[in-house]
């Protein structure tokens, strides 16, 4: 069947999550700037029973032991994993406050369905929150989305937004990172449109939505070479997409060093196929995942693992190793958006973004195939903990986090912020939630 068709104070917190328990040892410490997490670390090049050490928004210590900093607050996790902070490479994050989109049709190219009207009826809420003056609200509400799941970078919001900074880092808007606001550029209109050239000597990533249709279609075909003429492609390029690309494509893409970005599920609902993945990989690119949105992508990251996975198993006949699935939402995203100095792995000098997920596998990859929402455990970004179960969060940051309850199991999720002079960052996710209610009674849920 095609997959198209289917879809100081110590306390020890004992945290029920399913048929295992994950074990959660907290001690408090007097400098919370300072942290030692001890558990099963994924690097993501190995796993390592070890420790972590963060001081301030850094990784200071990877090891089987580290020196822990005086005053520091220690967390043991056991039946859980420790990963880097996931990298959704590929999103529309203020579109995340849409609900599912039946297409009425299936469709060649983007621009076949962007064009209907049938879309246009679908969009014109998202359009009618921007015209409010909501635009910070639905991105934060996008953010808070994506962080249930791990993810503490992604790439989607646009340029110049100014309310972000407050939860997961935001790609193009630097992302709380030492980058300029060149560092990395996206573009997601037609590239017969792209005026100007780029600096490569300033922008490390170019990130172009390219070819999203069916494999062969000319229009999506005309895209790359419109790109190649403009002088787009090079090794700073990461191309969203690119369905309709075979092997001559993927072969120029390769050549240059450029980077791939799959969204597989939002391909398989919109044209009832998805990028040629092996070729890709036979050609030398690395490859991420990307959520894509809501409308026709997964419900979070971990879903959009679970159709990646069946479609190698039942169209790429197991080309995608196991060994990449983990990079593809760590290393390889880190990559693609040239962000891989700071994020991506878990080692000294690198931020201190951490996703830490209950075991359901005594191998991390199969673990984290088999994860859903409740699953999470903790949620860092740049050494602050920003969404946990309930215990966990009220003994780090008592009285500070917001109460939400995920399949049955208590979490904390932070999202007012009084430390940062950013733009409405003193709302909480119940002001935000019930302001976008207010003026969207149809607002997809957080956790469907």
């Amino acid at each position: 069947m095609n997959v198209a068709t289917r879809w100081v104070i110590a306390l020890v917190i004992l945290l029920p999550t399913g048929p295992a328990w994950a074990a959660t040892t907290v001690t408090v410490g007097t400098d919370p700037t300072k942290v030692v997490i001890k558990g099963t670390l994924v690097i993501p090049d190995q796993v390592l029973d070890g420790e972590l050490v963060i001081e301030g928004d850094t990784i200071t210590c990877v090891a089987a032991s580290c020196t822990a900093p005086t005053g520091a607050t220690r967390v043991t996790v056991t039946n859980a994993y420790i990963f880097p902070g996931f990298i959704d490479a590929h999103n529309h994050v203020a579109y995340n406050v849409l609900p599912r989109w039946t297409p009425p049709k299936l469709y060649k190219n983007r621009g076949q369905w962007q064009g209907s009207d049938a879309y246009k009826v679908f969009k014109k809420p998202y359009d009618d929150l921007k015209g409010k003056d909501l635009e910070c609200e639905m991105i934060k509400y996008g953010e808070v989305k994506a962080l249930l799941s791990g993810v503490t970078t992604i790439q989607g919001t646009s340029p110049g937004s100014q309310c972000v900074r407050t939860l997961i880092r935001n790609a193009e808007n630097q992302a709380n990172l030492p980058t300029s606001a060149n560092h990395i550029r996206t573009f997601i209109l037609d590239i017969g449109s792209f005026q100007g050239g780029i600096n490569w000597t300033a922008t490390k990533s170019f990130v172009v939505h390219l070819a999203e249709g069916v494999r062969g279609d000319p229009k999506s075909l005309t895209e790359f070479t419109t790109l190649k003429t403009k002088g787009l492609l090079a090794s700073g390029t990461a191309v969203i997409h690119g369905a309709a690309f075979g092997d001559t494509e993927f072969q120029q893409m390769g050549a240059a060093g450029a980077k791939l970005i799959w969204s597989p599920r939002s391909n398989l609902v919109l044209y009832a196929q998805t990028t040629n993945i092996p070729v890709a990989l036979q050609k030398g690119l690395e490859v991420s995942l990307g959520v894509d949105w809501n409308p026709s992508g997964s419900d979070h990251i971990f879903d959009e693992l679970r159709t990646a996975a069946q479609v190698n198993e039942d169209d790429f006949s197991g080309a995608i190793p196991d060994a990449d699935w983990i990079k593809m939402i760590t290393l390889n995203p880190a990559k693609a958006l040239a962000l891989d100095a700071f994020v991506g792995r878990l080692a000294p000098g690198l931020k201190a973004d951490i996703t830490v997920l209950r075991s359901r596998d005594d191998n991390p990859t199969k673990s984290v195939m088999k994860t859903h929402l409740q699953d999470v455990q903790m949620v860092w970004v740049g050494g602050d903990l920003l969404y946990a179960n309930k215990a966990i969060l009220d003994k780090i940051k008592p009285g500070e986090c917001e109460a939400m309850l995920v399949y049955g199991s208590q979490k904390k999720v932070c999202v007012k912020n009084t430390k940062l002079q950013v733009l409405k960052a003193t709302q909480t996710l119940d002001q935000i939630r019930t302001i976008l209610q207010t003026n969207y009674p149809l607002l997809a849920p957080l956790t469907p």
